[in-house]
């Protein structure tokens, strides 16, 4: 059997996808696989910290603002 895969649509600023574009077409990967490994790569790394705000510290609380899910009441 392969891998099954599913479609992740993430918020992104213009800027941050334009670059995320150059750095994959310089890698020659789409965007899809550049994210992919980047979001895997992350997510290891949030295991082993055991949270965004021990993963990054103090720099964690400006992310906040800009990443916030309107969803969450707590966000």
């Amino acid at each position: 059997m392969g891998v099954w895969k599913i479609g992740v649509t993430i918020r992104l600023r213009p800027e941050l996808r334009d670059e995320m574009i150059r750095f994959a077409e310089h890698e020659h990967r789409s965007l899809g696989n550049f994210g992919a490994i980047l979001l895997e790569w992350a997510f290891e790394r949030v295991k082993v910290a055991g949270s965004t705000v021990e993963l990054l510290g103090r720099s964690s609380k400006g992310l906040n603002h800009t990443y916030r899910d309107q969803r969450l009441k707590n966000g």
